[in-house]
């Protein structure tokens, strides 16, 4: 038996200023709490009702808010752990938690999802005390119905950010557990339990929301049916997925039901992830967006803009904020205004393709090492800054070469910010304003999910239960077209015909990765597919510019850092080490 988790979610359930006092305070949230408002006194007030909804709102964009890990303390977000990036905001590198995942040195006292755990708990309490307590506010019953709805979904919600994280969590039903004088069985729910609730709790929420083509512009960002669906989609895509799907990495009879759906293959797992996909696109809410481009503006133009717009036909569950320059602040170079804080390695450059659709490697393609940037997929343009890429200059006003090569590591720039160099010879762009400079406000949210995801989804669970039929194609095909690939004489955007399964999974795969670099997904994705054993267990690679005399470049690449995946273990998160050592029942995954 163990009570510590639930101190931890009993006195943080209140965040901000419409903090409930609990019944114990010794969590590390208490110590910031400025007011103590009652449960009574917060719902009998119409505002702080729906202020205390609201707050459960607060973390549901943690997989793309850059600065994340200034929010939850000790956890840095999972762009910055895996192949896509490295933080270059230290001369050393990583600082702790992530050198230690990078390197494979983490603990279940230091990895970086530790406060994770603790705080999404905390607004797993939360909803279930909006559901519980709302009834008896002064709000119409059907706004308490629609509200409450709204927290349903938020609850699943962050159930499914622990279950990516850890596998089978402990469910706690409507339960708030104020009374922490009561026994408590604290145990992990199976991994199958835990999705089939999520899903069921989606169907429920979905009934008492509206349709986002329903919605009033002023509720924008509220919690709606397409949201629901998507959920259910994402999490049954990873059911499915090999990681959760025949061949757990344990045989353990305790531990396996907790990291797999089914111990043995099961196809139909992949014709409900199909399902709860296609259901999305029925629904005629969504669409890819896209746009006329504007004479001579840049290829790939619908991408691009897309991340720059606060509503369009793609996203379908946006993380809401005011008009900020967050991202420019952050990436881009000392240069352009920006940290430099992030460096895309050369990997996931590596993935982006060529302007023909096709890979670097192939046959055809056009690539030539001498001059690497030159016809790329144009969302490579759009999501990374690499050496004379032209991004608007605040000193010249207007748009301007980098020059990468005067800021390479460990070499003193001439304004002495060798810390803020790059580490890897590559800055990013993805999201960014990079045609008006840092100084510009933009109107972006984030996207936490967007239409592509659910295509790719369907795409994805078609090919493996059907193979690469004419549908999948049209799928791919019209992600790459949006992406501003060359259809080519045959019309097929550099896919081959006559595809195998797996010719046609490596595809989509690839996809995913350029698709939706920085948003969040390659972490999760690696480890779904059970590849991460291969793609995040080698050097994280850069690129080494040199300038000639005649003004000419050349290109290496190098190792910028040698990373380590350990298998079986790092496939799960731990449990925090505090939680287990004081629980009986309380199993921790595999290997730590």
């Amino acid at each position: 038996m163990i009570k510590q988790l639930f101190k931890y979610i009993a006195a943080g359930c209140l965040v901000t200023a419409m903090m409930v006092a609990c019944k114990k305070s010794d969590s590390f949230l208490d110590k910031r709490q400025t007011e103590s408002l009652t449960e009574q006194m917060v719902f009998s007030d119409s505002a702080k009702t729906l202020s205390f909804l609201t707050d459960l709102y607060a973390y549901t964009g943690m997989d793309l808010i850059h600065n994340r890990y200034t929010l939850i303390t000790s956890a840095v977000g999972n762009d910055y752990a895996c192949m896509e990036d490295m933080t270059s905001h230290s001369v050393s590198y990583y600082s702790d938690p992530q050198a230690s995942f990078i390197t494979g040195a983490s603990t279940a006292r230091n990895y970086f999802t530790t406060n994770y755990y603790k705080t999404y708990y905390q607004k797993i309490r939360a909803a279930n005390q909006y559901i519980k307590k709302v009834k008896g506010s002064p709000l119409s019953v059907g706004m308490q119905l629609r509200t409450s709805a709204e927290a349903r979904y938020l609850r699943a919600w962050y159930y499914a950010q622990l279950v990516r994280y850890f596998g089978g969590v402990m469910l706690v039903g409507d339960t708030i557990y104020s009374d922490l004088s009561t026994p408590i069985d604290y145990k992990r729910n199976s991994y199958k339990e835990c999705i089939d609730y999520i899903v069921a709790e989606c169907d429920k929420a979905t009934a008492d929301l509206p349709a986002a083509v329903d919605q009033p512009a002023a509720d924008y960002g509220r919690i709606t049916q397409g949201m629901c669906m998507a959920l259910k989609a994402r999490m049954l895509v990873t059911a499915a997925s090999p990681l959760y799907n025949g061949n757990p990495i344990s045989t353990d009879g305790q531990l396996q039901p907790l990291i797999s759906y089914s111990a043995s293959y099961d196809a139909n797992l992949w014709q409900k992830a199909a399902d709860a996909c296609k259901a999305v696109m029925n629904s005629n809410n969504y669409s890819l967006y896209e746009t006329a481009s504007i004479p001579g503006t840049r290829a790939g133009y619908s991408f691009w803009k897309l991340f720059l717009l606060r509503k369009n036909s793609e996203y379908i569950m946006p993380y809401m904020m005011g008009y900020n320059t967050n991202l420019e602040g952050a990436w881009f170079p000392v240069s352009r205004g920006g940290s430099g804080w992030s460096t895309p390695s050369q990997n996931l450059v590596d993935a982006f393709g060529m302007a023909n659709g096709k890979a670097t490697s192939s046959p055809g393609s056009g690539y030539d090492p001498k001059f690497p940037y030159n016809n790329r997929d144009p969302r490579f343009y759009n999501s990374i800054i690499y050496n004379q890429a032209t991004v608007y200059n605040n000193s010249t006003k207007k748009m301007d070469p980098v020059d990468i090569f005067k800021t390479w590591q460990g070499t003193l720039s001439a304004d002495g910010l060798q810390a803020y160099s790059t580490k890897t010879g590559y800055y990013s762009r993805k999201m960014c304003n990079d045609s008006t400079g840092k100084y510009t406000n933009t109107q972006r949210v984030y996207p936490v999910i967007r239409y592509a995801e659910i295509l790719m989804g369907y795409a994805e669970a078609m090919n493996e239960l059907n193979g690469p039929t004419p549908e999948v194609y049209d799928i791919v095909k019209s992600i790459r077209k949006r992406g501003g690939i060359l259809p080519g004489a045959d019309n097929m955007y550099g896919l081959d015909a006559g595809m195998s399964k797996e010719a046609m999974r490596g595809i989509i795969r690839n996809e995913y990765e350029v698709e939706f670099a920085y948003e969040g997904h390659w972490y999760y994705d690696t480890r779904r597919w059970k590849t991460a054993e291969v793609t995040e267990n080698r050097p994280i690679q850069g690129m080494m510019v040199t300038k000639q005399q005649d003004n000419s470049f050349t290109y290496q690449t190098i190792t910028a850092l040698n990373a380590v995946f350990l298998y079986p273990k790092m496939y799960f998160a731990p449990l925090p080490f505090d939680e287990v050592n004081k629980s009986a029942t309380l199993l921790q995954n595999p290997g730590w």
